[in-house]
């Protein structure tokens, strides 16, 4: 072999080792720029104020593909209690598209001496979104059945005894720490909830601890 076949085969031999290292290193790199998994908390508990004063909570479980969700909440002349299922159904826990099924009862005392007590049965779709810094944003959409019994009137204003509607809800929340955030939500059901308007409207603030 001629000194120059001998410079040609050291000089290939270099290349290949050169080409495996680049190869190497740049899948190292991509490993290491892969974004870590957004950690999903399993229990929250929210103290609210608005349209009355409230505490919920909620729960993830089966790996966060089932969630549970309660709150309870008071009102000038009334209250409020709700309670939902949520199943997973595409998506990570971090961010995901959720079947929902709820209900929800509350009661009011109006002016006229009389006291409306209703129940709602809902059910729809709800997307969450929960991203790497703790923050959170919601959104829940679907139909609902509302029944009192029977119907009710008061100062010139009616209610039938069964009734149906939209459920439409947007929440949002900022990551304070790991474990505290300011959470709001806004919705409305428009099924016969209240007299006079008909709709129920809602709008919350407050704390979220998340665990």
């Amino acid at each position: 072999m001629t000194r120059f076949e001998r410079f040609r085969a050291a000089g290939a031999f270099v290349a290949v080792i050169a080409v495996a290292a680049t190869s190497s290193l740049a899948r190292a790199a991509g490993e290491t720029e892969a974004p870590a998994p957004i950690s999903v908390p399993t229990t929250e508990l929210r103290l609210v104020g608005g349209t009355g004063v409230g505490v919920e909570a909620a729960g993830s479980l089966l790996d966060h593909r089932l969630r549970l969700d309660a709150g309870v909440h008071a009102f000038i002349k009334g209250a409020l209690g709700e309670a939902a299922a949520l199943t997973r159904v595409l998506g990570s826990p971090s961010n995901a598209l959720w079947l929902r099924g709820g209900f929800m009862f509350h009661s009011i005392d109006y002016s006229c001496g009389l006291t409306d007590k209703v129940g709602a049965w809902d059910a729809g779709v709800a997307y969450r979104k929960r991203f790497a810094g703790g923050s959170l944003f919601t959104t829940e959409t679907g139909v609902e059945f509302v029944s009192r019994g029977r119907g009710i009137g008061c100062n010139d204003s009616v209610l039938p005894g069964a009734s149906g509607g939209l459920r439409l809800a947007v929440a949002g929340q900022v990551a304070l720490t790991r474990w505290l955030g300011i959470y709001g939500r806004a919705g409305v059901r428009t099924g016969a909830h209240l007299l006079e308007i008909g709709f129920l409207p809602e709008l919350w603030a407050g704390l979220a601890f998340e665990i």
